[in-house]
Protein backbone atom coordinates (compact mmCIF):
# COMPACT_ATOMS: atom_id res chain seq x y z
CA UNK A 1 0.00 0.00 0.00
CA UNK A 2 1.14 3.96 -0.61
CA UNK A 3 0.68 6.13 1.82
CA UNK A 4 0.09 9.96 0.87
CA UNK A 5 3.13 11.86 3.03
CA UNK A 6 1.25 12.98 5.99
CA UNK A 7 2.79 14.72 9.24
CA UNK A 8 1.87 11.59 10.86
CA UNK A 9 4.20 9.63 8.14
CA UNK A 10 7.15 12.70 9.02
CA UNK A 11 6.69 12.02 12.93
CA UNK A 12 7.33 8.18 12.37
CA UNK A 13 9.93 8.57 9.82
CA UNK A 14 11.40 11.11 11.96
CA UNK A 15 11.37 8.83 14.87
CA UNK A 16 12.19 6.03 12.94
CA UNK A 17 15.69 7.90 12.11
CA UNK A 18 16.46 8.34 15.68
CA UNK A 19 16.74 4.77 16.17
CA UNK A 20 20.03 4.77 14.25
CA UNK A 21 21.27 8.11 15.74
CA UNK A 22 23.78 8.84 18.20
CA UNK A 23 21.12 9.78 20.77
CA UNK A 24 18.00 8.43 20.06
CA UNK A 25 14.99 8.78 22.43
CA UNK A 26 15.09 6.78 25.25
CA UNK A 27 11.28 6.43 25.31
CA UNK A 28 10.90 5.12 21.49
CA UNK A 29 13.64 2.44 21.96
CA UNK A 30 11.31 0.56 24.50
CA UNK A 31 10.47 -2.38 23.47
CA UNK A 32 6.71 -2.09 22.67
CA UNK A 33 6.28 -5.99 24.39
CA UNK A 34 7.77 -3.50 27.73
CA UNK A 35 4.79 -1.09 27.20
CA UNK A 36 1.76 -3.34 26.55
CA UNK A 37 2.83 -4.81 30.43
CA UNK A 38 3.07 -1.71 31.61
CA UNK A 39 -0.42 -1.41 30.43
CA UNK A 40 -2.06 -4.57 31.97
CA UNK A 41 -0.23 -3.92 35.02
CA UNK A 42 -1.67 -0.53 35.63
CA UNK A 43 -5.36 -1.06 33.89
CA UNK A 44 -5.74 -4.74 34.80
CA UNK A 45 -5.06 -4.25 38.46
CA UNK A 46 -4.85 -7.69 39.11
CA UNK A 47 -7.66 -9.24 36.94
CA UNK A 48 -6.33 -11.73 34.82
CA UNK A 49 -9.83 -12.01 32.79
CA UNK A 50 -9.06 -8.05 32.41
CA UNK A 51 -5.39 -8.28 31.19
CA UNK A 52 -6.23 -10.99 28.99
CA UNK A 53 -9.03 -8.71 27.25
CA UNK A 54 -6.59 -5.69 27.31
CA UNK A 55 -3.93 -7.73 25.66
CA UNK A 56 -6.20 -9.36 22.48
CA UNK A 57 -7.06 -5.72 22.28
CA UNK A 58 -3.77 -4.26 21.69
CA UNK A 59 -2.53 -7.31 20.02
CA UNK A 60 -5.22 -6.94 17.13
CA UNK A 61 -4.34 -2.53 17.30
CA UNK A 62 -0.69 -3.91 16.23
CA UNK A 63 -1.86 -6.18 13.97
CA UNK A 64 -4.07 -3.03 12.15
CA UNK A 65 -1.29 -0.70 12.72
CA UNK A 66 1.25 -3.01 10.77
CA UNK A 67 -1.16 -3.60 8.03
CA UNK A 68 -1.68 -0.24 7.21
CA UNK A 69 1.38 1.83 7.68
CA UNK A 70 3.92 -0.93 8.54
CA UNK A 71 5.11 -0.08 4.79
CA UNK A 72 6.65 2.77 5.43
CA UNK A 73 9.58 1.08 7.83
CA UNK A 74 12.97 0.93 6.97
CA UNK A 75 14.05 -2.56 5.20
CA UNK A 76 16.44 -3.31 7.74
CA UNK A 77 13.39 -2.33 10.58
CA UNK A 78 10.86 -4.05 8.83
CA UNK A 79 12.98 -7.48 8.60
CA UNK A 80 13.19 -7.32 12.66
CA UNK A 81 10.20 -5.69 13.29
CA UNK A 82 7.28 -7.02 11.41
CA UNK A 83 4.93 -8.88 11.64
CA UNK A 84 4.19 -6.16 14.78
CA UNK A 85 2.14 -8.81 16.74
CA UNK A 86 1.60 -12.56 16.42
CA UNK A 87 -0.73 -14.66 18.34
CA UNK A 88 -0.59 -18.66 19.31
CA UNK A 89 -2.85 -20.97 21.04
CA UNK A 90 -1.78 -23.22 23.56
CA UNK A 91 -4.41 -25.26 24.51
CA UNK A 92 -7.52 -22.58 25.58
CA UNK A 93 -4.90 -19.81 26.32
CA UNK A 94 -4.12 -17.17 23.44
CA UNK A 95 -0.12 -16.39 23.40
CA UNK A 96 0.54 -12.81 21.98
CA UNK A 97 4.55 -11.74 21.15
CA UNK A 98 5.09 -7.99 20.09
CA UNK A 99 7.97 -7.41 18.24
CA UNK A 100 9.31 -3.74 17.00
CA UNK A 101 10.23 -0.74 19.74
CA UNK A 102 7.72 1.52 20.56
CA UNK A 103 8.62 3.95 18.09
CA UNK A 104 6.09 2.61 15.68
CA UNK A 105 3.41 4.52 17.57
CA UNK A 106 4.60 7.38 16.08
CA UNK A 107 2.72 6.23 13.06
CA UNK A 108 -0.67 5.85 14.66
CA UNK A 109 -3.15 9.31 14.65
CA UNK A 110 -6.93 9.78 14.67
CA UNK A 111 -7.28 8.43 11.43
CA UNK A 112 -6.23 4.81 12.11
CA UNK A 113 -7.76 4.30 15.47
CA UNK A 114 -10.98 5.39 13.82
CA UNK A 115 -10.06 2.63 10.62
CA UNK A 116 -9.51 -0.09 13.64
CA UNK A 117 -12.92 0.50 15.12
CA UNK A 118 -14.28 0.22 11.81
CA UNK A 119 -12.22 -2.75 11.08
CA UNK A 120 -13.10 -4.54 14.19
CA UNK A 121 -16.77 -3.97 13.47
CA UNK A 122 -16.51 -5.57 9.95
CA UNK A 123 -14.73 -8.66 11.19
CA UNK A 124 -17.94 -9.33 13.21
CA UNK A 125 -17.02 -7.79 16.61
CA UNK A 126 -20.53 -7.33 18.85
CA UNK A 127 -20.73 -3.14 19.47
CA UNK A 128 -20.03 -3.83 23.40
CA UNK A 129 -16.80 -5.79 22.03
CA UNK A 130 -15.67 -2.64 20.00
CA UNK A 131 -16.33 -0.05 22.62
CA UNK A 132 -14.29 -2.28 24.89
CA UNK A 133 -11.51 -3.16 22.90
CA UNK A 134 -11.39 0.84 22.22
CA UNK A 135 -11.11 1.93 25.72
CA UNK A 136 -8.23 -1.13 26.12
CA UNK A 137 -6.02 0.75 22.83
CA UNK A 138 -6.88 4.34 24.26
CA UNK A 139 -5.56 3.49 27.54
CA UNK A 140 -2.52 1.83 26.16
CA UNK A 141 -2.19 5.05 24.24
CA UNK A 142 -2.78 7.38 27.23
CA UNK A 143 -0.10 4.68 28.69
CA UNK A 144 2.22 5.63 25.73
CA UNK A 145 1.52 9.12 25.92
CA UNK A 146 2.42 9.27 29.81
CA UNK A 147 5.79 7.04 29.27
CA UNK A 148 6.45 10.05 26.40
CA UNK A 149 6.33 7.55 23.33
CA UNK A 150 3.38 9.52 21.92
CA UNK A 151 4.25 13.29 20.55
CA UNK A 152 1.87 16.17 22.64
CA UNK A 153 0.49 16.42 18.94
CA UNK A 154 -0.46 12.83 18.19
CA UNK A 155 -2.22 13.08 22.19
CA UNK A 156 -3.98 16.62 21.15
CA UNK A 157 -5.17 15.05 17.46
CA UNK A 158 -6.73 11.57 19.35
CA UNK A 159 -7.83 13.56 22.55
CA UNK A 160 -5.36 11.06 24.57
CA UNK A 161 -4.31 12.18 27.95
CA UNK A 162 -1.78 11.05 30.00
CA UNK A 163 -2.23 7.67 31.68
CA UNK A 164 -3.25 8.14 35.38
CA UNK A 165 -3.97 4.73 37.61
CA UNK A 166 -8.02 5.00 38.90
CA UNK A 167 -7.33 4.81 42.61
CA UNK A 168 -8.34 1.22 44.34
CA UNK A 169 -11.54 2.39 46.14
CA UNK A 170 -10.83 0.45 49.54
CA UNK A 171 -13.67 2.77 51.28
CA UNK A 172 -16.62 4.08 49.07
CA UNK A 173 -16.34 8.02 48.86
CA UNK A 174 -19.92 9.88 50.08
CA UNK A 175 -22.01 10.35 46.93
CA UNK A 176 -20.20 8.01 44.65
CA UNK A 177 -20.28 9.42 41.41
CA UNK A 178 -18.85 7.57 38.00
CA UNK A 179 -16.63 8.95 35.52
CA UNK A 180 -17.87 8.74 32.15
CA UNK A 181 -15.22 6.17 31.11
CA UNK A 182 -16.19 4.32 34.00
CA UNK A 183 -19.75 4.33 32.60
CA UNK A 184 -18.29 3.15 29.37
CA UNK A 185 -17.15 0.46 30.91
CA UNK A 186 -20.08 -0.46 33.51
CA UNK A 187 -22.12 -0.04 29.95
CA UNK A 188 -19.81 -2.37 27.66
CA UNK A 189 -19.82 -5.34 30.47
CA UNK A 190 -23.56 -6.03 29.60
CA UNK A 191 -23.92 -9.13 27.79
CA UNK A 192 -26.64 -8.05 25.26
CA UNK A 193 -26.83 -11.15 23.10
CA UNK A 194 -29.63 -12.36 25.45
CA UNK A 195 -32.70 -11.77 26.89
CA UNK A 196 -31.27 -10.70 30.85
CA UNK A 197 -28.83 -8.74 29.35
CA UNK A 198 -30.86 -6.48 26.81
CA UNK A 199 -33.25 -6.18 30.36
CA UNK A 200 -29.93 -5.15 32.45
CA UNK A 201 -29.09 -2.90 29.87
CA UNK A 202 -31.88 -1.34 29.37
CA UNK A 203 -32.44 -1.05 33.63
CA UNK A 204 -28.78 0.66 33.86
CA UNK A 205 -29.76 3.33 31.32
CA UNK A 206 -32.61 4.27 32.94
CA UNK A 207 -30.69 5.24 36.12
CA UNK A 208 -27.87 6.75 33.88
CA UNK A 209 -29.91 8.80 31.72
CA UNK A 210 -33.26 9.44 33.72
CA UNK A 211 -31.42 9.79 36.87
CA UNK A 212 -34.19 7.44 38.30
CA UNK A 213 -34.49 5.72 42.20
CA UNK A 214 -34.43 2.31 42.24
CA UNK A 215 -38.18 2.29 43.55
CA UNK A 216 -38.95 4.28 40.12
CA UNK A 217 -37.51 1.91 38.01
CA UNK A 218 -39.19 -0.67 38.90
CA UNK A 219 -42.59 1.06 39.33
CA UNK A 220 -42.30 2.29 35.72
CA UNK A 221 -44.99 1.03 33.37
CA UNK A 222 -45.12 1.81 29.52
CA UNK A 223 -48.20 4.18 30.21
CA UNK A 224 -45.72 6.29 31.58
CA UNK A 225 -44.16 6.82 28.71
CA UNK A 226 -45.76 9.22 26.39
CA UNK A 227 -44.91 10.65 22.94
CA UNK A 228 -45.36 14.46 22.17
CA UNK A 229 -43.92 15.59 19.22
CA UNK A 230 -41.62 12.88 17.62
CA UNK A 231 -40.16 12.71 21.09
CA UNK A 232 -40.99 10.30 23.58
CA UNK A 233 -41.20 11.50 27.30
CA UNK A 234 -41.73 9.81 31.11
CA UNK A 235 -44.19 10.95 33.16
CA UNK A 236 -43.85 9.88 37.01
CA UNK A 237 -44.76 10.63 40.63
CA UNK A 238 -42.28 9.86 42.40
CA UNK A 239 -41.29 10.34 46.18
CA UNK A 240 -43.34 12.94 48.36
CA UNK A 241 -45.67 12.83 45.50
CA UNK A 242 -43.49 15.17 42.85
CA UNK A 243 -44.68 14.50 39.92
CA UNK A 244 -41.60 15.12 36.90
CA UNK A 245 -41.94 14.86 33.13
CA UNK A 246 -38.51 13.66 31.65
CA UNK A 247 -37.29 13.49 27.85
CA UNK A 248 -36.36 9.83 26.92
CA UNK A 249 -32.49 9.98 25.84
CA UNK A 250 -31.95 8.43 22.11
CA UNK A 251 -29.43 5.45 24.19
CA UNK A 252 -32.08 4.74 26.30
CA UNK A 253 -34.91 4.95 24.06
CA UNK A 254 -32.38 2.35 21.62
CA UNK A 255 -31.84 -0.20 24.70
CA UNK A 256 -35.63 0.31 25.76
CA UNK A 257 -36.68 -0.68 22.65
CA UNK A 258 -34.46 -3.45 22.04
CA UNK A 259 -35.74 -4.58 25.27
CA UNK A 260 -39.24 -4.47 24.48
CA UNK A 261 -38.43 -6.20 21.44
CA UNK A 262 -36.75 -9.02 23.13
CA UNK A 263 -39.91 -9.32 25.60
CA UNK A 264 -42.19 -9.23 22.97
CA UNK A 265 -44.00 -5.96 24.12
CA UNK A 266 -44.36 -2.49 22.56
CA UNK A 267 -44.28 1.23 23.36
CA UNK A 268 -48.20 1.33 23.17
CA UNK A 269 -48.28 -1.58 25.74
CA UNK A 270 -49.89 0.65 27.87
CA UNK A 271 -51.52 -1.89 30.48
CA UNK A 272 -47.99 -3.48 31.05
CA UNK A 273 -45.24 -3.61 33.46
CA UNK A 274 -42.11 -2.21 31.67
CA UNK A 275 -39.51 -4.80 33.40
CA UNK A 276 -39.94 -8.23 34.35
CA UNK A 277 -38.19 -11.42 35.87
CA UNK A 278 -36.21 -13.38 33.12
CA UNK A 279 -35.39 -16.94 34.31
CA UNK A 280 -31.78 -19.22 34.00
CA UNK A 281 -33.33 -19.96 30.83
CA UNK A 282 -33.10 -17.13 29.45
CA UNK A 283 -37.38 -16.79 29.20
CA UNK A 284 -39.10 -13.76 30.09
CA UNK A 285 -41.53 -14.49 33.37
CA UNK A 286 -44.75 -12.49 33.94
CA UNK A 287 -43.61 -11.34 37.12
CA UNK A 288 -42.49 -7.87 37.55
CA UNK A 289 -38.71 -7.01 39.15
CA UNK A 290 -38.59 -6.27 42.27
CA UNK A 291 -35.79 -3.45 43.68
CA UNK A 292 -33.72 -5.55 45.26
CA UNK A 293 -33.05 -6.99 41.58
CA UNK A 294 -31.94 -3.49 40.64
CA UNK A 295 -29.64 -3.66 43.28
CA UNK A 296 -28.32 -7.07 42.88
CA UNK A 297 -27.75 -6.16 39.07
CA UNK A 298 -26.05 -2.89 39.36
CA UNK A 299 -23.66 -4.44 42.01
CA UNK A 300 -22.77 -7.78 39.71
CA UNK A 301 -22.09 -5.13 36.75
CA UNK A 302 -20.42 -2.79 39.11
CA UNK A 303 -18.11 -5.69 39.99
CA UNK A 304 -17.49 -7.16 36.62
CA UNK A 305 -16.83 -3.92 35.17
CA UNK A 306 -14.17 -4.17 37.65
CA UNK A 307 -15.45 -0.71 39.70
CA UNK A 308 -16.14 -1.99 43.07
CA UNK A 309 -16.27 -5.51 45.06
CA UNK A 310 -19.20 -7.76 44.11
CA UNK A 311 -20.69 -7.71 48.06
CA UNK A 312 -20.30 -5.25 50.76
CA UNK A 313 -20.63 -1.60 51.51
CA UNK A 314 -18.22 -0.59 49.22
CA UNK A 315 -20.25 -2.24 46.17
CA UNK A 316 -21.83 -0.37 43.44
CA UNK A 317 -25.44 0.59 44.43
CA UNK A 318 -28.42 1.69 42.07
CA UNK A 319 -28.17 4.97 43.70
CA UNK A 320 -24.59 5.73 42.39
CA UNK A 321 -26.01 5.51 38.96
CA UNK A 322 -28.82 7.91 39.74
CA UNK A 323 -26.12 10.60 41.52
CA UNK A 324 -24.19 9.84 38.50
CA UNK A 325 -26.62 10.86 36.16
CA UNK A 326 -27.19 14.27 37.72
CA UNK A 327 -23.37 15.22 37.93
CA UNK A 328 -22.65 14.52 34.16
CA UNK A 329 -25.62 16.70 33.66
CA UNK A 330 -23.81 19.75 35.74
CA UNK A 331 -20.75 18.70 34.60
CA UNK A 332 -21.87 19.28 30.37
CA UNK A 333 -23.69 22.73 31.67
CA UNK A 334 -26.74 21.86 32.75
CA UNK A 335 -28.05 24.36 35.34
CA UNK A 336 -28.31 23.52 38.72
CA UNK A 337 -32.46 24.07 38.41
CA UNK A 338 -32.82 21.82 35.86
CA UNK A 339 -30.96 18.69 37.67
CA UNK A 340 -33.25 19.83 40.56
CA UNK A 341 -36.14 19.26 38.35
CA UNK A 342 -34.72 16.16 37.11
CA UNK A 343 -34.27 14.87 40.56
CA UNK A 344 -37.42 15.77 41.66
CA UNK A 345 -35.60 17.55 44.85
CA UNK A 346 -37.29 20.76 46.67
CA UNK A 347 -34.74 22.44 47.40
CA UNK A 348 -31.85 23.45 45.61
CA UNK A 349 -29.17 23.13 47.91
CA UNK A 350 -30.25 19.34 48.08
CA UNK A 351 -29.03 18.95 44.47
CA UNK A 352 -26.29 20.51 44.76
CA UNK A 353 -25.28 18.83 47.86
CA UNK A 354 -26.46 15.67 46.20
CA UNK A 355 -24.59 16.07 42.99
CA UNK A 356 -21.62 17.24 44.64
CA UNK A 357 -21.51 20.98 42.61
CA UNK A 358 -19.01 22.83 44.89
CA UNK A 359 -16.86 19.71 45.61
CA UNK A 360 -12.97 19.97 44.59
CA UNK A 361 -14.23 22.73 42.40
CA UNK A 362 -11.87 25.63 41.83
CA UNK A 363 -14.69 27.13 39.65
CA UNK A 364 -16.44 29.91 41.92
CA UNK A 365 -18.29 33.26 41.66
CA UNK A 366 -15.45 34.51 41.43
CA UNK A 367 -14.43 33.25 38.40
CA UNK A 368 -17.34 35.49 36.80
CA UNK A 369 -16.61 38.75 38.38
CA UNK A 370 -15.63 41.53 35.31
CA UNK A 371 -16.28 45.73 35.62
Amino acid sequence: MTLDTSSTELVAIDALTQLSSASPEAAIRRPIAELVEATLKAAARGSRHTARAYQTAIGLFLQYLDAERGEILPPDLASQWRPFAESTRDGRRTIWTFRPASAVLRMVDAALVDGFASWRDFEGDSTNTVSTRMYAVRTFLSVAYRDNVLTADQAAAMRIQPYRARSKRDIKPVGRRLSPSEVRLLRSSVDTTTRKGKRDLAILDTMLFLGLRREEVVGLSLANFQQDNGRWWVLLTGKGRKTRRLKVHDTLYSSLSTWLDAANLCWHDTESALFFSVNKADHVSPRPINASVVGRLVAEYGAKADLAPRHGKNQLSAHDLRRTCARNVYNNSGNLLLVQAMLGHSDPKTTARYIGAFDDDDNTAIDYVRY
